[in-house]
This record gives structure tokens, sequence and C-alpha cells, in this order.
């Protein structure tokens, strides 16, 4: 319950004040990315899926994109796992910023670029990168059955 909050609240500033500037960071797809490297590894799949869901239920101009890619994500992320050091701010913001460049290029494919460019789509990932390390340091310390992912360590 306490990452579907979380989860809500990201999204519903995501889509709502964050929307009005072309270049901002991906806050559920930072969320993500911690919740995939961070937490234990038998809910990497469904926390995944889950954040997705919440976006995709908040974005108005979106039908399961979110879900279907954080999904994706995490799939192609589970065989890398045993390989980084997960309870390490680096290997947030490195995912973030890889799922960052992967879900825009996706969004891109599927609906267009607009006027999106290498440009704005790096800046967005460094900007998702570091919020991918302020939410593990914001929600990592969280206790007991407060913690929304679990403590998976490495």
């Amino acid at each position: 319950m306490v990452l579907l909050a979380i989860a809500l609240a990201l999204s519903l500033l995501q889509y709502s004040w964050l929307a009005q500037w072309a270049v901002t960071p991906d806050l559920p797809l930072a969320l993500a990315a911690w919740a995939m490297v961070d937490g234990t590894e038998d809910g990497v799949l469904w926390r995944a899926w889950l954040i997705g869901i919440v976006a995709d239920f908040v974005d108005p101009g979106s039908e399961y994109f979110h879900a279907i890619t954080y999904l994706l994500l995490a799939l192609a992320y589970l065989p890398l796992r045993s390989l980084v050091f997960r309870t390490r701010s680096t290997a947030w913001a490195s995912w973030a910023a890889v799922c960052s460049i992967l879900a825009a290029l996706a969004d891109g494919w599927i609906s267009g670029f607009g006027d999106s460019t290498w440009k704005t789509m790096a800046l967005s990932a460094g900007e998702t990168a570091v919020c991918a390390m302020a939410v593990g340091w914001l929600f990592g310390g969280l206790r007991g059955s407060w913690h929304p992912v679990g403590k998976g360590g490495a």
C-alpha cells in the first residue's frame, strides 16, 4: 500500500504540475527504476507493473503504455540484477537513465517524436536519474512495513 500511495502521488505530480514543461524528469519511472534495483527479487515484475498501472491511470493520454513498458524494463533488468550493487545510488541513477531513454524511444516510435530531440531525451534521462537517487534516499530509509519495496540489498 505504501508503494501504491507513493506511485499515485508522484504520478499526480508528473501529469499535472510537471506536464506544463517540455523537459522534465519522469517521476513514476524514477520510482519504478529504484524499485526494480533496490527491492527484493521476488517482487521486481509486480512492482514495475503496479507503478505502470498507476501512471496509466493518471496519465490522460496513456492506454497501458506505462504498465507494459515498465514490465518489459523489469524483465530486461532481471538478468542484470546479480551484477549490480543494488543499494548504491549510482545503480539507481544508471538504471533510471537507461529506462528513461528506452521509454522515450518506445514512446516516440509508437506515437511520434514531436518536438523531442536527442538533447531533450538526454536531459530528461539525467533529471530522471537524479530523481531516482532522491526517491531512493527518501523512501529507502523507511523501516519495517513502511518500506515500499522490501530490503533487497546486495
